[in-house]
Order: structure tokens, then sequence, then C-alpha cells
């Protein structure tokens, strides 16, 4: 009894028989050359020997070159493949023979005849009939290898899949016929060959072609909804049958990297299956909570993060085995997991085991589990989200890592799970997602940047105003609070890390400290963070634990330890935002230590010992102790928090809601044209509503919100700042001076992590301007910015004494109509309480409140402020900025109204 691999190599033998014995049998019946009448062949006929003179070219032609030559034979071999194919699309055609005696059936009608329409055998005539008429080797496309004109002349009708039927086959598990597959193979051929994006002249996917083969990579990125163009067939196919259609793209696209490129035709001769189609852009999303029944063994999108990652596996692809008996190699078993592995017996001995594996010839491919959860953003309130087990094979493995926003094109399966079978008594399949593409959004990193977007980019940081116009762009729905956007715009873009000569990391990442009293949006400005920032994690103190923020060891359904990340690893090249950081526990907010110097994340338990990244900008909010803040007591006093976490922080920030009647009517103002703007059913003329007492400094106008994403997003990707040419003396006589008050007044303890964070906010200004190095003008705003969070944090009275005795480094980085108009508004304030006081606690109109020009003079003139003089303040009285803001009657300035 002959075994089924005997069998399966017979018919190739026998079709090489049948082909030589077929040439014999026609050379036998042709005429006999060597006859008795061979002579007569060669004797002369004058009467036929006569030529029309016309007809005769006696004109001298240059000799033709070998490549003339060969170009003239491939012209006319074309022409005979294009009248082929024309009789074989068109019996009929006039002028062409029939492409099979007594005028058979086409190669197309040929392949689709099944068993009854055809007899055995036919189909190798057919094929030795072309091998001998045009000498062609075809390939399972019709067409011959190698010949790309051939592929791009290919009619319409041999690859059109608009009439045929794939689900009543399926139905009955009867698989995939051979014609169909093979007109589905010659069907995304055509689509890799000559598809065109509308708008374009050149087909999209050969260059994509060349890019993988340049790049060495082992998937082709595929849109579906240029499938869907192409064939909506073919499209609609992959949707709802990818197990069995995805392979048929994966070994087609083999076949036609192999042909165009060397380094995939070793891939074909190991038979390895690497290269896959990697199917993305899927228009159908789905919540992970909503994936059912009706999904199954379909293509399907979902969205959401990557919680937890396992190590990777070698899985078996193909299996060899060898007789234990008799040590002969068996023919491959191609494993999956949905299918019995039986060997049966063996073809050397016929007995039926024992087998051994022979791991030289066994092929093994890459692969790793994942588990993705919604994003908490999606998960509607009072439920908890939903996680799906995600496979990743091939190049996919450790493509993503915890904290990665996914968009996520897989094929949704069942498996059967004992363990939940056990536990539930009754049969239960588990799923998972074996993914098809996989895309990380929101990594800097891998964001592209359009040329268009680039230029934009350019032309925008050519404005001299550009810091100014950055930081004014910061969350512009939420009024002044100039110093908070500040720290948030250097946090988002940074600074640069740096590894020193004994191996020692500096961070490069600006965290932030907001305390204030409630209801001054902190939480607003991280919810904007989140919503800008392309990586950014929020989280609350109160809901955090250590592990949820740093790291977890938990146990996977195998009883293997494994890590998942927290909120801190998750952000990792990103921002971490911690709301209510002073609700956290005392001993959950110790493990912040390690994260926030040196950015990384050290585990130790269950045998595992591991160190994590978690190179963030943390952003954290906190409350006052008495719920709001005291300015006559320091700040260690007002906040719950250790000195060493506090010095860990670059830039304090602290809020304080006082009563000013001019801040309070523009803040009203603002509040209601906001709503006004932002309604839903808002018109064109409710949009452009503006308050009528905007404080515009110097009419800075904020920069577009996506715009501005992209803005930060190359700044982070091109812009390295270095430190070149800085005054060092200036740097060390403010710290020193800075360090002395620490120590004297109180207030946030200065320590030399600090004069590392002016660093970082010199090469954070420099980079929030597109620049390569660092300016002297980035440390000035470096130190006015260190400056006014040690200001903050002090007693009131302290704080008023440090302005005037720091003012010279102030001054310097404000421009001079800004500190006039800071002083009008100290001046104005004070004649507001004056003429409060002199009418008995009645507050008086704020068009009343003026102040005398003549009070201003002798106030700029006094040597607090030597870097303003009368000059600059005539030149202030007749500038725009001026005449917006105030007006002048007589000999006294009021302010507009």
């Amino acid at each position: 009894m002959s075994s089924p691999s005997r069998n399966s190599e017979r018919p190739v033998e026998d079709e090489d028989i049948l082909a030589d014995n077929e040439v014999m049998f026609e050379e036998e019946e042709g005429e006999d050359l060597f006859g008795e009448n061979m002579a007569a062949d060669y004797a002369e006929r004058p009467e036929l020997d006569q030529y029309d003179p016309d007809m005769l070219d006696q004109t001298e032609h240059e000799v033709m070159t070998v490549e003339q030559r060969m170009a003239a034979e491939q012209a006319m071999q074309r022409r005979d493949r294009a009248g082929r194919r024309r009789q074989r699309s068109d019996p009929g055609t006039p002028g062409f023979p029939s492409s099979s005696p007594g005028g058979g059936l086409s190669d197309a009608e040929g392949a689709s005849s099944g068993p009854e329409g055809s007899t055995p055998g036919s189909g190798r005539k057919a094929r030795s009939k072309r091998r001998r008429m045009g000498g062609e080797h075809t390939s399972e496309f019709g067409d011959a290898d190698g010949l790309e004109d051939d592929d791009e002349a290919m009619p319409e009708s041999f690859y059109d899949l608009t009439h045929e039927k794939l689900d009543e086959t399926l139905s009955k598990n009867q698989g995939i016929e051979k014609r169909l597959e093979t007109k589905i193979k010659r069907c995304f051929k055509q689509f890799i060959l000559k598809f065109r994006v509308e708008g374009l002249t050149e087909p999209r996917y050969p260059d994509m072609l060349r890019k993988m083969a340049e790049e060495n990579q082992m998937h082709l990125d595929v849109n579906y909804g240029h499938l869907q163009q192409w064939s909506a067939q073919l499209a609609l196919w992959v949707a709802d049958y990818p197990l069995q259609i995805l392979p048929l793209l994966n070994q087609t696209l083999l076949e036609e990297a192999a042909r165009k490129f060397g380094t995939y035709r070793a891939m074909v001769e190991a038979e390895e299956t690497e290269l896959r189609v990697a199917v993305h852009s899927f228009p159908v999303r789905e919540p992970i909570r909503e994936l059912s029944t009706r999904h199954l063994g379909k293509l399907i999108s979902v969205n959401g993060v990557v919680t937890k990652r396992l190590k990777v596996n070698n899985e078996i692809k193909r299996l060899y085995l060898r007789c234990a008996k008799c040590n002969f190699l068996s023919p491959p078993f191609d494993v999956e997991s949905d299918k019995d592995l039986k060997p049966g017996s063996c073809i050397e001995c016929q007995s039926k085991g024992p087998w051994k594996v022979d791991r030289q010839q066994t092929l093994y491919r890459n692969h790793q589990k994942a588990t993705i959860q919604e994003s908490p953003s999606s998960v509607e309130p009072g439920k908890m989200p939903r996680s799906k087990t995600v496979i990743l094979t091939g190049d996919q493995v450790d493509s993503v890592r915890p904290g990665d926003e996914l968009q996520l094109t897989g094929i949704y399966k069942c498996l059967y799970d004992a363990g939940t079978n056990a536990s539930t008594c009754f049969p239960v399949f588990r799923t998972e997602i074996s993914a098809v593409h996989v895309h990380r959004r929101g990594d800097v990193k891998l964001i592209e940047i359009t040329d268009d977007k680039q230029a934009q980019i350019l032309e925008l940081a050519k404005d001299p105003n550009i810091r100014e116009r950055f930081i004014a762009s910061m969350a512009p729905s939420i009024y002044g609070m100039k110093h908070v956007k500040t720290a948030i715009a250097l946090s988002m873009m940074g600074g640069q890390s740096k590894l020193t000569a004994g191996k020692h990391r500096i961070r490069g990442d600006i965290n932030t400290l907001i305390v204030g009293d409630p209801g001054l949006a902190k939480s607003q400005f991280l919810k904007y963070i989140e919503q800008t920032f392309p990586r950014a994690i929020y989280t609350t103190g109160k809901g955090a634990s250590a592990v949820g923020l740093t790291a977890a060891v938990t146990k996977d359904e195998n009883g293997d330890w494994g890590l998942e990340g927290g909120a801190m690893v998750m952000a990792d090249d990103g921002m971490c935002l911690i709301d209510e950081f002073d609700k956290m526990n005392e001993v959950d907010r110790t493990s912040l230590h390690e994260a926030m110097e040196q950015q990384t994340i050290s585990v130790s338990k269950a045998g595992i010992v591991a160190t994590l990244k978690a190179r963030c900008s943390v952003v954290a909010v906190a409350n006052p102790t008495e719920g709001r803040y005291d300015p006559q007591r320091t700040f260690a006093q007002n906040v719950n928090l250790t000195d060493p976490i506090l010095s860990r922080f670059d830039m304090l920030c602290v809020l304080r809601d006082e009563s000013d009647p001019v801040q309070d009517e523009r803040l009203a103002d603002h509040v209601v044209c906001s709503h006004i703007r932002s309604h839903p059913d808002a018109n064109g003329d409710d949009k452009s509503v503006q308050p009528k007492l905007a404080f515009k400094a110097d009419h800075i106008e904020p920069i577009d919100q996506d715009l501005l994403k992209y803005y930060i997003v190359y700044a982070r990707q091109n812009v390295f700042p270095k430190i070149a040419d800085i005054d060092k003396e200036k740097l060390a006589n403010f710290y020193r001076d800075l360090r002395a008050e620490a120590f004297r007044s109180g207030g946030q303890a200065m320590t030399a992590r600090h004069v590392d964070s002016i660093v970082r906010l010199a090469e954070a200004s420099a980079r929030m301007e597109l620049r390569q190095h660092v300016l002297p003008k980035d440390l000035d705003n470096a130190i006015m910015c260190m400056l006014e969070s040690f200001i903050q944090s002090q007693k009131h009275q302290v704080a008023e004494e440090l302005r005037k005795r720091f003012s010279r480094y102030i001054v310097k980085t404000v421009s001079p109509a800004e500190q006039f108009v800071i002083l009008l508004d100290k001046m104005f304030k004070s004649k507001f309480e004056e003429m409060k006081l002199s009418r008995q606690g009645v507050a008086p109109e704020l068009a009343e409140v003026g102040i005398e020009m003549a009070d201003m003079a002798r106030i700029v003139e006094q040597d607090d402020l030597q870097d303003l003089n009368m000059n600059e303040a005539q030149a202030f009285l007749k500038s725009q900025r001026f005449q917006i803001s105030f007006r002048v009657e007589g000999e006294r300035i009021f302010r507009m109204i």
C-alpha cells in the first residue's frame, strides 16, 4: 500500500512522461522527409522561381547588434502572447489558431471546470501544448514568470471576483477550490502592481514593496480602503473570512517579493512563510466590551491601552518528525492551534511510532502575548474596563510596551480553555485577538509630520514672539495664571537628558508641582495636558497605590510571575499627571523618589529582579492642608509634603484666590464669553465673541491647538539644544544668593538639583523657539522662572522683600512695556483700596479710579527700578498697548472700561 506522500509525487512524474510521449507521437504522425521522393524536392522548377521586382528589398541595411536582435525577438514574443490571450478570451477571433486541438476550452475556462467538466490529464496536455508553441514556463498566475509586461497586460476578466461565490463552499467545510484560489491570488497580485491612489499617476504599492525590501521588513501595510476600491468582493472576503483569505494574500506577496528581490527568494527556497500582509484602516471600529460571538473568525479593529506584555516564546510553525525505529524523515506538518497533529505511519518502515522531532529542520516563529485594555476615557462611569489577550507573531513581537495606546486590527478567535471548563463545569471557549496590524498611537517618536505641517511649523518658529504665543496657547479657556502656563509649556517641551563620564544619567524631563486654593482650575490644567500631549497618563493620588504608579508583579494564567507596569511606566517618554497629590499615602509617595530623579523603577519580588524605564515628566496638583493657602505661613506649613519629594520638583506654582475687582470682572467676562463660544448650537457670530476687557499683551495671538500639537512633536523629535556660551558666573552667583536666602527666610529648600533644573529650563526655553543652542536670554528666562517659584513659596512679607532684592534678575527678562503694566496695576489697586477706605467701605466704580501721572513719574525715578527711565515711560504712553487698556484725561490716567 502506497503512502500519501508517494501518491502526491506521482502526478509530477506522470506529467513529464506524458509530455515526452505526446511530442514523440506528433513527430511519428508527421510527413516522412526521408522517403523515396526526397530528391524531387530539390529539382529545378523555372515556372515557380519567379519574383515580383517591386517586392524585393535591394537596399543595404546596417548589421543588427545582439541587443537589437534580442529586443526585436522579445517584441515579437509579446505580440504572439497578446494574440494568444485574445484568442483565449475570445475563441472566435479570426486569424489566430485555437489554444487547444479541436477548439478546446481556454486556459481560464479549463481551470474553472471541475472533475465533471474535464478529462484526466487535459490540463497537462494544454500546458504541454503551450510549452511547445511558445517555449513558456507558465506560473500559477497563467503568465510567464519574470515578465512584468505580461502581468500589466492581463485582462480584467482573469481576476474579476464580482460574480464569484465563496459562502456556499466554506459553509460545507470544503475549503476554497483551486480555481477560485488562483483567481484570488491573481486579483491581489494585480492590486499590488496596478492600484493608483486618486490624484496620483504612479502605482502606490510597488514603491512600498521596494521600501519593504530595502528595510528588510517582513510585512507590507495595505490600506483596507484601497483594497475596497480595487475589488469590493475581495475586501468583503478579507473582512468576513480572514483565516482563509489572508494566507493566500501572504503567499502572493511572498511570490511577488521573491520574483523581484533576492532577499525573499531565499525564504521561498527554505519554504518559509514569514512575509505577511498587514491590513489596516479597517472602517468598522468595535469597543472591546462589545465583542461577541458575531465577531468570531472575522476581522475587527479595536482601540485600547497595553497593560501587560509577556516574554517572547518560540512557536512551532512547521514540524519535521523522524521515525525512532528507522530514522526516516517524514514530510513536514504545518502546525495549527485548531487542528490535531496526526503523523500517521512511517513511509519507510510503516511503523506508527514512536516519533522524535528533528529540531534542525523544524521551523519556528516568535510568539508573544499582550493584554490590551479599554482606554480609561472611553469607559462609562461605574463600569470596570474590559481587557483582551492579543497574540503577536513574527516581527510584531516587542513592538508594543505597557502604556502604549494601540489601534489594533486583528482576527477575533475562540480557543478551548481546559482551566475555565474545569472551574465552570460546562464547555467555555476563551477568546483572543490575533494581531494583523498594530499601530502605536501617542508615541512622540513615531508620529509622522507631513511636509506641509513642517513648513507651517518652521514658519511659525520665525515669529519673534513665538515664546509668548506658545505660553498664551496653553489652556486658552483658563484666564490668566501666566506662571502656571509657563511651567506647563516648559514641562511639555522638556530639556535634554545627558550621560556623564561616570555613566550617571541626568534627566531632561521637567517636574512641576501646582498648589493652590480650590476652584482655580488646577485639575483642568491636567486634563488639558492629557488632551494635548501625545502620550500622557492621568491618575489621582487617592485612587493610586505604590504598585499602581510604579510596577506590580502578577501571575498569568499559567501560574508564571510577570511584571505589569504602573502609571509612570506606561507614561515612559511622555507625561504622568497626578491629581490630589497630597491625598496619597506617605508610603506610596515614597516609592516615587527613584522614579522622579533616576527615572527608573527597580523591582525585586517573586524571583524577578528587573529595572523598568520611567522617563516621564511629572505634573502634580495638591491642595493646602487647611483648604486654603495661608500667605502668612511658609510653604512647608501649607503643604503636607516632605523635603525629599519637594526637591525633586523643578518648579513650584502657588495659586491664591485673592479679591481684585478688576481681575474678578475680567474673569467673569472671560467665563461668560467662553460659555457662549463653546455652546453646541453656537453660530458664527457667537464663536467670534471676545471679552470686552480682554487683556492681550502686545496683541498676542494664540496658536491653533491642532498645529500646537504638531509643534510640540516636531520640537521633541528634531530639536536638541546644546549649552555652549552661557554666563556661568551669573548662574553661580544666583544659586549662591538664592540658597543663602532660603536658609535665612525658609520657604522652598534650594539644593544642587535646582542647578540642573535651571539648565533644563534654559534648554526647554530654547526648544520652544526651535533653536539648537541655548542663548543668554534662555538662561535669563530660566532664572526668572526659578526665582518666581522660590518667591511664591515664601511668606507674603518676605516675598515682597525678595522681589526688590532680586529685581535685577527679573527685569532683564521682562519687557519695559510689561514692567509699566505691572506698575500701573499696583498703583490702581492701591488707589482703589484708598478710595474704598475713604468712603467707609463703599467700593468706588472702576471708571472713577484714576492715578496721577506725577505719582507714576516719581516711582519711575526711584532707585528700585533702575532699568526704567522717563524716555521709556513716554514711549509707553504713546504705544498701542497703553491706548487699548488705559486713557489719559488731563494729568490723570484711567482704565478703559
